[in-house]
């Protein structure tokens, strides 16, 4: 694995955990809102059914207190009357008894209700713009509407629901143009997102410890992962480098004779199983001893070095070898014709020619020059690789006797 690919993952891995952190802080906050929610639903039911017990009874007489005085807004016969024994009793309809049910929670309980509509005669049961946007709401058909607002300055999860006109409803709010069936208001249930807000946090922190904890494991497996297959590729590497200076030779960095009977073999054993032709081409440098005599040693190697360098330029494919076979002598090994290894030995012999890298003591050229024997085989099974080697072999011979700086081709 390499740092940059160690990098993106561990980036991707963040990524995904913070991405799953993210998901569920928001499904957690959902989930307290749904609890909030099913909470005032709860609040609200209760009440509704309270009012339904008392406008099951056409309301309730209570006694004319401090704390209860007759409803103004109550327009019915019989509003207030008095016993045989002279106590003042005034009727307490569903919506007078709610209000006051609302003034003796406030204060006692941290959820708050209100009861309101559009046609609320009390200014107290006056809509507030939440609420009013509810009621329009419950006019185009929604049941029920929840969200976090503020209420007085204070979070809350807020939540109404309508009141429908019922029949025991009529009796008071007929004569405000209500049918059985109408939305004429709600009641608004609130409850402070701090009550809810301790469970919630413990949550959240609980969610970033753990998913803290995963993207740490995660992480940490990642690095040792990378960490391992870092120090494998090192020693891979390392074996690498040792295998290639045990096959190449360290004056040309060209393949040794080490690596050169290994290709030979296999492609050998190819062109024989395919049957195509395979070539060679034996070079020497021309009169490199007597270079070596004038120049020095030191002068020598730097001409086998740039004499390499100047042949291994022409050799891309797989299928192709040039390799220092000895001393001053190379060798070519190349799948191809009789025709083409003529005219890649005439290449390589122009090539060292144009280095003109002077040679002061050659009889042929002022500069280096170097002799070519090509031949070519298509492999039978009555033939060795040898007998490619000693042709190219006796090619070279040729080249030599006949003047040098030349390529031959093998005469059998």
């Amino acid at each position: 694995m390499r740092r940059i690919t160690f990098l993106v993952y561990a980036a991707l891995w963040i990524m995904l955990i913070s991405l799953n952190l993210y998901q569920q802080v928001r499904d957690t906050k959902q989930y307290a809102q749904n609890i909030a929610t099913r909470q005032a639903e709860m609040f609200f039911d209760h009440i509704v059914l309270v009012r339904k017990w008392n406008a099951s009874h056409g309301g309730v007489y209570v006694p004319i207190t401090e704390n209860t005085s007759p409803n103004p807004y109550l327009d019915v016969p019989d509003r207030d009357v008095e016993t045989t024994d002279g106590k003042r009793l005034t009727l307490i309809n569903p919506a007078y008894m709610t209000r006051q049910l609302a003034e003796m929670n406030d204060g006692q309980s941290v959820i708050v209700f209100h009861l309101t509509g559009f046609k609320s005669i009390r200014p107290e049961n006056k809509p507030d713009l939440w609420e009013s946007k509810a009621l329009l709401a419950f006019q185009k058909g929604e049941k029920s509407v929840s969200e976090i607002g503020n209420l007085n300055g204070q979070s809350y999860y807020r939540y109404m629901a309508p009141l429908k006109v019922e029949q025991a409803c009529l009796s008071c709010h007929e004569k405000q143009g209500y049918k059985v069936g109408d939305v004429r208001g709600g009641i608004s249930v609130a409850i402070p997102t701090a009550s809810i807000d301790a469970f919630i946090n413990e949550r959240l922190e609980h969610l970033t410890i753990t998913h803290g904890i995963v993207a740490f494991i995660g992480l940490l497996v990642l690095l040792l992962s990378y960490l391992a297959q870092a120090r494998l590729s090192q020693r891979l590497n390392k074996a690498q480098s040792r295998l290639q200076l045990a096959y190449l030779d360290s004056l040309t960095l060209l393949p040794n004779r080490r690596y050169y009977d290994a290709f030979v073999k296999r492609e050998w054993k190819r062109a024989l199983r395919h049957q195509y032709p395979i070539s060679m081409i034996m070079i020497d440098i021309d009169f490199f001893k007597l270079y070596n005599d004038n120049l020095g040693h030191i002068e020598g190697d730097h001409c086998l070095r740039q004499v390499a360098k100047t042949l291994k330029r022409f050799f891309r494919r797989p299928g192709d070898l040039i390799a220092r076979y000895g001393g001053e002598e190379f060798c070519v090994v190349a799948a191809c014709d009789a025709e083409q290894i003529m005219v890649l030995a005439e290449i390589l012999r122009t090539a060292v020619e144009s280095m003109r890298l002077p040679h002061p003591a050659s009889k042929v050229s002022e500069f280096v020059t170097i002799s070519l024997g090509a031949a070519t085989i298509v492999p039978g099974d009555d033939q060795a690789f040898e007998r490619l080697l000693h042709s190219a072999d006796q090619a070279l011979y040729d080249a030599k006797a006949s003047g040098r700086n030349r390529v031959c081709k093998y005469r059998p």
